[in-house]
């Protein structure tokens, strides 16, 4: 399947020039210090399983890795695999997990940072509905950034005058880049409660099984910066030639800089006047489905067991989007996305999977979401609105689609099972309903034994090929035959207060009990 990119240059900017602008500019003006986000967790906020699976699965990745219970939260061919290698009883029961966890970009104060870029921007125009939540646009700095005193009044150069609003003008394009990239926060919350049964109807397995996640996101939905440099000089030149005592405090360089110009202290400051925005999306999704999975055919090197899984999904939706202009406390636009209304739909899902399973191997597919169920956002207030690209993605972005996905596994096991190795891949990326993509990519190795104290560990590393192309290292262990713990940490750190933090972090922790 072809690759879609929901979220248009997340925090990018796009800049417009008819000459090339300040070719030595020194970006490095541009101070950015370690990361450190607040995450968004509440009732509201919890994660969607098919990216940060629970339990056993954290380390393991989405694979049937023979784990009894929690494996059937992996391909939908699962249960009737492990059903078929042994003793019935022993594979009839439920588990129950919980996952947390948060990933973060690389801005310090990243709320300050948002708040310090959007006082440069315009607010929207009186009566057409703009700010926000928690947001007072009357007191923003009313003139914007200021530039000092960059020309002499007596003696005027247009060309520096120039160089110092292209400059500024390339300072904010900087600033948005790095929002961009690294100007993100997310964080999550999960439960996931899947049952098996035995083959008392039908001759295969059973599951069923309950879940409730969700996610919370911030991200920017950025207005091209118009800036012409010939206009600008032209609109420089009328103003000096004018009459001192005629001059405007305003003077429109493009169609979205302006300038103002304060006689009393011969100061100059510069204003953005676009629809660059923050759009704050929040989930909350319940679950219930139901699986069987039975034996299709088998000769002296395995057998081929095939599964479907159903989903009865209702989802709950919320967004808020406000332009920088009206943005003054951007912690509090946040916050309140935690109790914004939310557009419940209910939706039906199925999932295809298929195992291959011999001695010591086993090789697997499944095809998550295959007819694609959608789901719709609630609307946003478009008056404030101008630009059509802004005002399109708004409307575009109110559907999402749960993308079907390929995944592809690959197991080998010694001849007692106690030593494992698993390999899965997502052949093609899926966009969650926060516009992230993920494409995971995981290997891992487990031991298990009998024993009581510790019965299994594991070791896995996991990659997401897409999106944010993060990487973690997970460990987890089962303790008294019942409890699962496992913790996810990713390779990339940044220093908050003066420590090394990792930038992703999960956790999950749950039981299981067989009958």
């Amino acid at each position: 399947m072809k690759r879609r990119t929901k979220n248009p240059a997340l925090f990018g900017i796009i800049l417009d020039c008819s000459e090339t602008i300040l070719p030595n500019v020194n970006i490095l003006r541009i101070s950015t210090s370690a990361a450190a986000v607040a995450a968004l967790i509440s009732n509201a906020a919890f994660a969607e399983a098919v990216y940060h699976p629970p339990g056993p699965n954290l380390t393991y990745g989405d694979v049937a890795h023979g784990q009894r219970l929690q494996s059937v939260s992996s391909n939908p061919a699962a249960a009737a695999a492990d059903l078929a290698r042994g003793d019935e009883r022993r594979t009839r029961g439920v588990s129950v997990s919980a996952v947390a966890g948060v990933e973060y970009g690389n801005i310090d104060n990243i709320f300050d940072f948002i708040d310090r870029v959007s006082n440069g921007y315009e607010p929207s125009d009186p009566g057409s509905g703009g700010g926000g939540p928690g947001q007072d646009p009357d007191d923003k700095p009313g003139n914007g950034i200021d530039l000092g005193e960059i020309w002499d009044n007596l003696d005027p150069d247009v060309q520096n005058a120039l160089e110092a609003v292209a400059q500024e003008v390339v300072v904010q394009s900087a600033l948005l880049s790095v929002i961009r990239n690294e100007g993100y926060a997310r964080a999550w919350l999960g439960a996931d409660i899947p049952f098996q049964f035995g083959n008392e109807f039908l001759g295969g397995a059973w599951t069923f099984g309950l879940g409730y996640s969700g996610n919370s996101k911030a991200f920017g939905v950025v207005d091209q910066i118009e800036f012409d440099r010939d206009s600008a000089r032209i609109a420089l030149e009328e103003w000096f030639n004018t009459l001192v005592a005629n001059r405007p405090e305003i003077i429109e360089l493009s169609s979205n800089v302006l300038l103002n110009y304060d006689a009393a202290t011969n100061g100059v400051s510069v204003r953005i006047k676009n629809d660059s925005s923050i759009v704050s999306k929040s989930t909350r999704l319940s679950e219930v489905n139901f699986g069987y999975s039975d034996f299709v055919w088998g000769n002296e090197h395995g057998s081929l067991f095939l599964g479907l899984e159903a989903h009865v999904y209702a989802m709950g939706l919320s967004r808020l989007s406000v332009r920088f202009g009206d943005i003054t406390d951007s912690n509090e636009l946040f916050d309140q996305i935690r109790t914004a209304d939310f557009r419940n739909d209910t939706r039906l899902g199925l999932d295809i999977g298929a195992l291959w399973v011999a001695e010591n191997y086993q090789l697997g597919v499944q095809v998550t979401n295959s007819n694609e169920p959608k789901f719709q956002f609630p609307d946003v207030n478009l008056g404030p609105y101008t630009s059509q690209r802004v005002i399109d993605f708004l409307q575009q972005d109110q559907t999402y689609k749960m993308d079907r996905q390929l995944k592809l596994e690959g197991s080998i096991f010694t001849t007692d099972r106690r030593w494992s190795a698993h390999l899965g891949v997502a052949v093609d990326p899926a966009t969650d309903a926060l516009g992230d993509d993920y494409q995971w990519l995981t290997a891992s190795v487990g031991y298990t034994n009998e024993g009581w104290w510790v019965p299994s560990v594991r070791l896995g590393l996991r990659e997401n090929l897409a999106g944010t192309r993060r990487r973690y290292a997970a460990l987890g262990a089962t303790f008294f035959k019942i409890v699962n713990f496992d913790i996810a940490s990713s390779f990339d750190t940044v220093r908050i207060d003066g420590q090394d933090l990792p930038q992703g972090l999960m956790a999950s922790i749950g039981f299981q009990i067989s009958w």
